[in-house]
């Protein structure tokens, strides 16, 4: 495979950004933007013919008969991990490079394959750029079908599954290997609702501040209208994925006890209530379901109780609302671990599981 990988990278370098490689070698160079690559959450085309991408579990699909498969992709920061699923076996991770490099994906077994390459970061930890795809001995198919449920998951960093990959024995030495968003209780929820899923979230970011009380930086209502959060990417394409349901968690950065005083009720709710009447106008088919998320709780400071206040905050801005398409779903508390306040991977599986039965009606 070294070998393999050394000379691929050596034909690159000779044939520049041509859609097609020689004859001799039978290699096809598939851009990213082929309409044969089938792209699941918010991407951004770069200048040439790569994606580019921010959000967590973003992923390109696509099917294969024969051949071996690689990406020539990189990341804005060193640390970036992706996932490559073959027919729905087992993933593996593997870290980008800041400099285009090619990963292998595929080897060529003679059998034909569906491949889906995810994103396992969120855009604070990296901006990955996908430049081309790389068949050598294949042909490539159609792309495997989207389910045809829709389901939309808005949040902070629970939402974006930080913490769900972190091993019980690595003396909570935190990494960028811990986020696994693809395992994150959305993920988790949409696969067992039939659903494709897409996450639109941003760890540390709330519905009116950040974790530190910053009001300066896109929160939810700004970030949600991004194709790629925090950069100069174009607005995102809202109508490219229409969704049946959409679960909103947010509060849990506005209610850090950190910051100080919890936030005032009425900048909150009227936030919510306006980012909420979006959302209906914008999806005038889609359900809505308003939680509190799995933080928040009453006992790290009983004076101050999270979980009761921010319940009794999303409650009345479902009331004002007065919509039937909007109702509140209650989230039970999971502590996460000695290591970290996020909920474990155990606990995100727990979370889709008690989710379940209040969003599958929904569809």
């Amino acid at each position: 495979m070294k070998a393999r990988f050394i000379l691929l990278l050596a034909t690159l370098a000779g044939a520049g950004c041509a859609s097609h490689a020689g004859p001799d070698n039978k290699t096809l160079n598939i851009a990213a933007q082929d309409p044969q690559v089938r792209w699941s959450g918010r991407t951004a085309a770069t200048e040439g013919s790569g994606v580019r991408f921010g959000y967590p579990s973003v992923s390109a699909n696509l099917s294969i008969s024969g051949g071996t498969l690689m990406v020539m992709a990189h990341s804005t920061k060193a640390g970036t991990h992706l996932g490559v699923s073959v027919d729905d076996q087992p993933r593996r991770r593997f870290e980008l490079a800041t400099e285009p490099r090619l990963y292998p994906l595929v080897t060529d077994d003679g059998q034909a394959h569906s491949v889906r390459l995810s994103h396992l970061g969120e855009t604070w930890r990296g901006i990955v750029t996908i430049d081309h795809f790389e068949l050598t001995n294949g042909q490539l198919l159609a792309p495997p079908k989207a389910q045809a449920r829709k389901l939309l998951v808005i949040g902070d960093s629970v939402t974006c599954g930080e913490g769900v990959h972190r091993p019980a024995d690595n003396n909570c030495e935190a990494g960028a290997s811990w986020p696994d968003p693809d395992n994150s209780y959305g993920m988790l929820l949409g696969r067992e609702l039939n659903a494709e899923t897409q996450l639109v979230c941003y760890g540390g970011r709330g519905l009116t501040r950040s974790w530190n009380g910053r009001t300066d930086e896109a929160q939810a209502p700004q970030f949600f209208y991004q194709a790629v959060a925090d950069s100069d990417a174009p607005a995102a394409d809202l109508t490219a994925f229409v969704p049946d349901v959409i679960l909103i968690s947010l509060g849990t950065n506005d209610f850090s006890l950190g910051i100080g005083p919890l936030p005032q009720r009425e900048h909150f709710v009227s936030t919510y209530v306006d980012f909420t009447q979006r959302l209906l106008a914008l999806y005038p088919n889609a359900e809505i379901a308003l939680t509190e998320g799995a933080i928040v709780n009453d006992n790290d400071d009983p004076e101050r109780p999270q979980k009761t206040v921010l319940r009794d905050y999303i409650a009345t801005t479902v009331q004002r609302l007065d919509n039937p398409r909007v109702r509140q779903v209650l989230s039970q508390y999971h502590p996460g671990d000695k290591c970290d306040a996020h909920p474990t991977g155990a606990q995100h599986r727990a979370m889709a599981r008690e989710l379940q039965p209040l969003i599958g009606p929904l569809f």
